[in-house]
């Protein structure tokens, strides 16, 4: 099984985006991947999230119980994040989840992760990229790094056990160490 990598290409992820959008009738997988992107949520604790954990929010901070490790973790909300928030909230008045199933035969239920997942690698087919529903979790990382955020912080934005764990889940290899040395010019 190949293992799932960030998207290295900013633009690339604002593709899966387009197409998410395009290839489905709803906007609920374009606006998750826009979600999880922004707050390297993973996809198990996105799903659950229901409109009224957003009166938790202070200021913009949002204290997620995680379900894989049992521990509250505080998630800062960018500017985008919260108005898809707002704008799902006003789009879906009667749904208790943000990410909620218009189908009657699973009325009042989050769409399921392997739906999720399905849809992800269906519009990474199209650009040639191996993503599923951890991916964004991943972009963000990967990104940080390459903005200068420095590893013990996005260790800890994880909650990760250890640096190494971070580095090999932001997807660095063995070619960004060599980019490394390739751009020593002195």
């Amino acid at each position: 099984m190949k293992r799932v990598e960030p998207v290295r290409d900013k633009e690339k992820i604002a593709e899966v985006e387009a197409l998410l959008r395009k290839h489905n009738t709803s906007p609920i997988y374009g606006d998750l991947w826009v979600f999880l992107n922004q707050t390297a949520a993973r996809i198990t604790d996105a799903l659950a999230l229901r409109f009224v954990d957003f009166g938790n929010v202070e200021g913009n901070v949002l204290h997620l119980k995680e379900k894989k490790t049992g521990k509250t973790r505080s998630i800062m909300l960018t500017a985008k994040a919260l108005e898809l928030v707002a704008q799902r909230r006003a789009d879906n008045p009667g749904h208790e989840y943000i990410f909620e199933v218009d189908s009657n035969r699973a009325k009042g239920k989050p769409i399921s992760r392997v739906t999720v997942s399905a849809k992800f690698k269906e519009a990474g087919e199209i650009l040639n990229l191996h993503i599923a529903a951890h991916t964004p979790r991943k972009n963000l990382g990967y990104h940080a790094l390459q903005r200068g955020v420095s590893l013990p912080t996005l260790t800890k934005t994880y909650g990760h056990s250890s640096q190494a764990v971070t580095l090999a889940y932001c997807g660095i290899m063995d070619k960004d160490i060599e980019d490394v040395y390739q751009g020593i010019d002195y």
